[in-house]
């Protein structure tokens, strides 16, 4: 008899151990489940964010514009960064004349770092519109530099007027 008890014993210990793995697996599921269903909302709200930094940083290029007498070329000094030489337009907007990448040399000006946002990799658009503002540059095609990730949000920045507009998906 004690040698079937000894048995049972190991029995109710395999199966509380079973129940257990259950239970962790379960958990674990559900957590996965929430994190998926919620990241959508997480990349719009950090794009987002990143949309509201990259207009701040072009704001204060145009004021520092403002300040030094409005010359073709910005110094732009940072604590505890080199001095970086930035081109500007007519108007005082950050613009990089004559380039083919120069809505990736914008980006990398302003937010000093690569094109990728949490691990997914940012499409550059470089659009050319035609524009009867009175803020167009001579009244020429426009460029607005379109910054999206692949799951469709995105924000433009128009090199003309200095507007930086963000375009959720729907």
């Amino acid at each position: 008899m004690t040698k079937y008890a000894g048995v049972n014993n190991r029995e109710k210990t395999l199966g509380e151990n079973v129940l257990i793995i259950a239970l962790i697996a379960v958990l674990m599921a559900s957590f996965l489940y929430y994190f998926f269903k919620q990241e959508r909302q997480l990349t719009e709200v950090g794009f987002d964010a990143v949309a509201r930094n990259f207009s701040a940083s072009v704001l204060a290029i145009r004021a520092q514009w403002f300040m030094d007498g409005q010359p073709d070329e910005i110094d732009l000094k940072e604590t505890g960064k080199p001095g970086v030489t930035l081109k500007v337009n007519q108007q005082g907007w950050l613009d990089f004349d004559d380039d083919n990448e120069k809505c990736q040399k914008i980006w990398v000006a302003l937010m000093a770092t690569d094109l990728f946002f949490m691990n997914q990799p940012i499409a550059v658009l470089e659009i050319q519109t035609h524009s009867t503002e009175s803020k167009a540059i001579n009244n020429k095609f426009v460029t607005i530099c379109r910054y999206s990730l692949p799951t469709g949000e995105s924000f433009d920045y128009n090199l003309a007027n200095g507007k930086v507009s963000v375009n959720n998906r729907s």
